[in-house]
């Protein structure tokens, strides 16, 4: 994706993204295989588009997606994958390409390997956050700033990011 890095998210669609890209990368740290293209972008897309879904359905707007339950993006995730990527505005520098190919291969194996990356996405966030009832988005904030904070310190940018 071509999004502008280092450019603060101005729609409910890029703070969703920015959203799943840190947890996706949160998540990668501990399983690197993920943070490879076109997985990874493909998997923060999919995890973009469900929390995209919860926002408009809640009507939270911009920053407001920091408040989607992580339980209920995966149920997004498991049983709205495709209705959720239809619904979302990406835009040519921000996810469209990767939302065509993802509503392309639905019922394939390739459409398979991303939804259960972005599942286990959420489920090792859900994992680590320990046993609390409702784990948002936000609740995840101090652990996403320190695997941003490892990543830096260890000078491991990603210049692929969102």
């Amino acid at each position: 994706m071509d999004g502008e890095k280092g450019r603060a998210p101005r729609t409910t669609w890029e703070y969703a993204v920015s959203a799943a890209d840190q947890l996706v990368l949160w998540h990668a740290d501990s399983n690197p295989g993920i943070g490879k293209q076109p997985l990874r972008h493909q998997a923060v897309v999919l995890l973009g588009a469900a929390i995209y879904q919860w926002a408009s359905d809640e009507r939270q707007h911009g920053p407001g997606v920091a408040d989607a339950p992580l339980g209920l993006l995966i149920n997004l995730l498991r049983d709205q994958a495709v209705s959720a990527l239809e619904r979302c505005p990406a835009t040519a520098d921000c996810g469209a390409e990767e939302r065509a190919l993802l509503v392309h291969a639905y019922g394939g194996p390739a459409f398979d390997v991303v939804q259960h990356t972005a599942l286990d996405v959420v489920q090792h966030h859900l994992n680590d956050a320990g046993p609390a009832t409702t784990v948002t988005i936000a609740d995840r904030r101090p652990a996403l700033q320190e695997a941003a904070r490892r990543r830096t310190a260890n000078s491991v940018q990603d210049d692929e990011g969102f």
